[in-house]
């Protein structure tokens, strides 16, 4: 173990202590891991980002039991603003002693209210002057860090005398209870795990790309150790030092990368995505992991990369006997991922998500079956390749001796773009989704009102009636029924004019029943079905129902169709003229005097442009980490080049010599890069977008294809490819000139 340790210790002297080249190489290896270890390590934050949402969560969720008298009341309560959503708790003190939630000093007095930056902001702007009416209270302070979920987020907390003890619950003893519910949504787990996957993979393979760069550069010094005595396997572990050095550098880069960059998350508009930059910190476990796992990957890779490599005392030399690669094996991967992600079809739904494991298992297998693949992909197609040009016969025949390492580097680039287009479907797809229902809503224009029961609905509606904007106030019922198989039904008891509000109904007459269908494969009840009724256990036949389309999925049926149902709930719905601007928001606004008696909810406000705006986020987040991994791919493209121009510097300046013109030898080496390049770009547009169908059909969406981004980033590995070219011609130029003639 120590001649092991030593030998490595040698060749990170070697690596470090050459000439400007070497300098030149570390730095490259060094940022190009650096960028891989600054993504593992945010990667390795995500669990810390959970775990203090919520335990910030779980520290403000009321106690609700405890011995005595309730030293605190209170009700929570949100309010809808336009796009936004304010969430908070309205409090009343019965003692001196009642416990103070987190993030603010004291309980708020009636009256007094404790906002979040963020809720403060936007009361502030323009615009705000229509939120105030429903906080009119004084704002007394600011919400800390320790009640708040993240930076952007609306909260807040106000007192009011008017509250007064429920039978359901509303007394405070203490706060901080762990809370086991919740949780991402379905959809959007499963759109974390593919982010995740098909963005830290490629960080995977450019790691080991990396420390393969320049190993040309290095074949005089091993060549050199061989004279001096040292064996061949010691030689490959010195030189796998070199690799350990350039992972040892990429370790501080990435770590430099990290915390120069952690400071800034604090300023992410999206509150769903913008944590406290205290909270970005690796876990250590995982964090451990990266920084044992990078190295050992940068030594592993080094000893497998130079296992055909036969080190002499008069040169290096690459074992180049023709090796027949075979195919099958190659598809295993490939065929395995796809019946994993195929086996969890079906599984998502609105509550439920399908395993973790198949699902992360199945995106890896198909993702690891591009740099398998390319390499015999490569290899098949150029030694099909007959004729053309003399340039492009020049490429060919170099691409003939050597496809393996031009296919190892042009597979990172693959895996960057296939992993890249799977996102792209993956979110064009929730979009998609997304634009769907806010169009469907913006159809129609009424707002909810669910009244807590202790307020007269005959003051509401004359509220409403006086509020310019609202056409008309209807009453709605609801129950809940059981299926046989087990599944709820949502029955909702309405007029025709009530339904006309929330559905496409031509001809509503009162006796007929209708069913909205779900969009998201939810059971829908049936004529014929019979339904236990959740509060009375009376059992009622579900009549002949109609299709029609509308906001509200689920059984809809007219009274004379509700005979024998009895409604456990009441509902308003104030059906509202859309020509008049934030009309949700003055109705709002009329039932202010209710800040905490009721919910409403606006159905008819078009939010695309929101949508479009927070996907728009994630896309160019998306496309920001693709294109530094596509950079990163391009430094390795490029230094390969420039070491393959150094070793054929001879028969370069021969062939020039000779006649042939430094325009052919140039369009040779466009043609190197290209070749391999567009396999590999056919490879994984292809892998892509099978990979975006499987999860599209495993999460339900509509599968939808996003050209103009996957355009965009086929068109960058394009233009790579020619700057990766026109940066190596002058070292082409060099290369041809009589210099490269002289020998020793």
């Amino acid at each position: 173990m120590n001649r092991v340790m030593s030998d490595l210790a040698l060749g990170v002297r070697l690596a470090v202590g050459g000439s400007r080249k070497s300098w030149a190489r570390l730095a490259l290896q060094g940022v190009g891991i650096g960028l891989g270890v600054a993504l593992l390590l945010f990667a390795a934050s995500l669990p810390s980002v959970m775990e203090a949402r919520d335990d910030r969560q779980d520290a403000r969720n009321p106690v609700t039991e405890g011995a005595g008298p309730a030293p605190l009341l209170a009700i929570e309560q949100g309010h809808p603003f336009r796009s936004e959503y304010i969430r908070g708790s309205y409090l009343k003190a019965r003692s001196p002693e009642a416990p103070v939630p987190p993030g603010i000093d004291r309980v708020p007095g009636d009256g007094e209210i404790f906002v979040s930056p963020a809720l403060a902001a936007l009361l502030d702007a323009p615009g705000g002057e229509l939120l105030k009416p429903r906080f009119p209270q004084k704002v007394i302070g600011t919400i800390g860090q320790a009640g708040l979920q993240n930076p952007n987020e609306l909260h807040f907390y106000a007192g009011d005398a008017k509250i007064q003890e429920e039978p359901d619950g509303n007394t405070v003893y203490g706060w901080g209870v762990p809370n086991d519910g919740g949780g991402l949504n379905p959809v959007l787990w499963l759109l974390s795990v593919v982010g995740l996957v098909v963005l830290l993979f490629p960080v995977l393979v450019f790691v080991g790309v990396a420390t393969r760069l320049a190993a040309a550069q290095r074949d005089r010094r091993l060549a050199a150790l061989r004279l001096v005595g040292a064996a061949a396997s010691r030689v490959r572990l010195i030189a796998s030092g070199e690799a350990l050095a350039g992972a040892l550098a990429g370790l501080v880069v990435g770590f430099g990368i990290f915390f120069a960059v952690r400071p800034s998350v604090n300023g992410i508009s999206i509150a769903e995505l913008s944590t406290f930059s205290s909270d970005v910190m690796p876990a250590p476990a995982l964090t451990v992991t990266v920084v044992v796992a990078v190295p050992v990957l940068a030594v592993v890779t080094s000893l497998v990369a130079m296992r055909r490599t036969i080190i002499e005392p008069l040169g290096v030399v690459r074992d180049q006997k023709p090796v027949r690669r075979r195919l099958w094996w190659r598809l295993v991967p490939v065929a395995a991922g796809v019946a994993l992600l195929v086996s969890q079809i079906g599984e998502l739904s609105a509550t439920a998500r399908p395993d973790p494991w198949p699902v992360v298992t199945g995106i890896v297998l198909l993702m690891l079956g591009i740099p398998v693949l390319l390499p015999w992909l490569v290899e098949r197609v150029v030694f099909t390749v007959r004729g053309g040009s003399p340039a492009l016969q020049l490429a060919v025949r170099r691409l003939q001796l050597d496809s393996g390492t031009a296919a190892r580097v042009v597979g990172g680039v693959a895996v960057v773009l296939a992993g890249t287009v799977t996102l792209q479907m993956t979110l064009a797809g929730v979009e998609q989704d997304v634009r769907t229902n806010e169009e469907k809503e913006a159809s129609f224009s009424y707002l909810t009102i669910n009244p807590d029961p202790a307020v007269d609905p005959g003051a509401i509606t004359a509220a409403l009636e006086k509020t310019a904007g609202v056409d008309g106030v209807h009453e709605i019922g609801r129950t809940f029924g059981e299926l046989n198989s087990g599944e709820y039904v949502v029955v909702t008891i309405a007029s025709c004019e009530a339904l006309r509000s929330q559905a496409t109904v031509p001809d509503c007459v009162d006796g007929k029943a209708y069913v909205v269908p779900f969009s998201n494969g939810l059971v829908e009840a049936k004529a014929g079905d019979v339904l236990t009724i959740k509060k009375s256990g009376e059992r009622w036949t579900v009549p002949a129902v109609e299709t029609v389309e509308g906001t509200r999925p689920g059984l809809v049926v007219t009274p004379a169709a509700a005979r024998g149902l009895r409604a456990e709930q009441f509902e308003l719905i104030a059906v509202l003229d859309g020509a008049v601007p934030d009309v949700a928001e003055h109705t709002r606004n009329a039932l202010a005097a209710y800040p905490w008696q009721m919910h409403t909810y606006f159905v008819g406000q078009d939010d695309t442009n929101e949508a479009e705006r927070v996907f728009g986020v994630i896309r160019r987040a998306l496309l920001a980490g693709s294109l530094l991994t596509l950079l990163v791919a391009a430094g390795s493209l490029l230094v390969v080049a420039l070491e393959q121009v150094r070793e054929r510097r001879r028969p370069l300046a021969v062939m020039a010599a000779s006649g042939v013109p430094r325009g052919t030898l140039a369009r040779s080496l466009l043609w190197q890069n290209a070749l391999p390049l567009a396999i590999s770009t056919v490879v994984s547009l292809a892998t892509g977008i099978g990979l975006g169908v499987l999860v599209m059909r495993v999460s339900g969406s509509s599968v939808a294809f996003d050209w103009a981004g996957i355009g965009l980033v086929t068109a960058v590995v394009v233009g790579l490819t020619l700057a990766v070219t026109a940066l190596t011609l002058p070292s082409l130029r060099r290369a041809t000139g009589a210099l490269g003639l002289r020998t020793e």
